[in-house]
């Protein structure tokens, strides 16, 4: 009776299957022997077969109804996820039976509502190319990942307005400015843009963070600065592009950086070809009007 205890529907109704075929070979065998020795008893039986067939029939249904019933929103999930790909299929299949297993009626609304959720996010990064805003660990742990992986010749490209909330000493900000020096020590070229008012510069400078992007200091991380006052006046629309700040990895994904007012660092990944453009076009201009971090 392990089937019947199983968590998941198909293996159910496989064994149902086989229990009902069962009993109807069995009936059958005995109607057909009453037949024969007692026609009359046969002839009554075999209409009881008949309706017992017909009854489990519609029983047979009603389990195949409900299992699809059941495993719709798991199908959803399935056509927006290619278990061919790099995906963890054996987290998918956790997932699914997570899903099948959770049976309470009073859980039914959010069930579904995490598994619309997560189509909704699953297809924006397959449509759109963009991802929903990472909250600070995860956005963190994503550019960790993308330095570590970058390889000699590889290239970074950022422009950064400069607030405190983004150059400040946490640990999570050293930990990312020691993936740049170890990445442009491998072979990758880093150029960063800040974008800074003039009367603020030389305290700016003072930056433990922004003394490593000073001119010689550290192999492959180039620093430069723009006049925000100056852009503000020539080239508004530019500085409104730059938004919060954006990093361009190898022109072939991109973040838009977004802080909360309450200090947070959060993000949006990106590789939907017309944002990608735009960082390279933002970045190509701001340089028009950039001088080296001095020595």
């Amino acid at each position: 009776m392990a089937a019947l205890r199983s968590r998941n529907p198909e293996i159910k109704l496989q064994y149902l299957e086989g229990l009902i075929g069962a009993f109807i070979a069995l009936v059958t065998e005995g109607a057909n022997y009453l037949f024969f020795e007692h026609s009359r008893a046969g002839t009554q039986l075999a209409l009881t077969v008949a309706i017992l067939g017909l009854l489990l029939t519609i029983l047979r249904r009603s389990i195949q109804s409900f299992i699809e019933s059941s495993l719709t929103p798991v199908r959803k999930m399935s056509e927006i996820i290619d278990l061919q790909t790099n995906a963890n299929v054996q987290e998918i299949q956790a997932l699914m039976q997570i899903y099948i297993s959770i049976t309470e009626e009073e859980f039914r609304f959010v069930n579904e509502q995490i598994i619309s959720d997560a189509e909704q996010q699953l297809r924006r990064l397959a449509v759109e190319k963009r991802s929903s805003t990472l909250q600070s660990s995860d956005y963190y742990d994503w550019i960790f990942k993308q330095f570590d992986n970058l390889k000699e010749g590889d290239w970074v490209r950022a422009a950064s307005l400069s607030s405190e909330i983004e150059w400040n000493d946490s640990q999570l900000e050293r930990n990312f400015l020691a993936k740049n020096i170890e990445a442009g020590a491998r072979g990758v070229k880093i150029d960063r843009i800040f974008v800074i008012d003039p009367a603020t510069l030389p305290k700016f400078t003072q930056l433990y963070p922004i003394q490593q992007h000073l001119a010689g200091r550290n192999p492959g991380v180039n620093g430069y600065i723009v006049n925000r006052t100056t852009l503000e006046k020539e080239d508004p629309a530019l500085l409104r592009d730059i938004r919060e700040g954006i990093l361009d990895f190898n022109g072939r994904v991109g973040l838009e950086d977004i802080f909360s007012s309450g200090g947070g660092t959060r993000g949006e990944v990106t590789m939907h070809e017309p944002d990608l453009l735009r960082m390279r076009r933002v970045f190509d201009r701001l340089m028009y009007m950039a001088a080296p971090m001095p020595e």
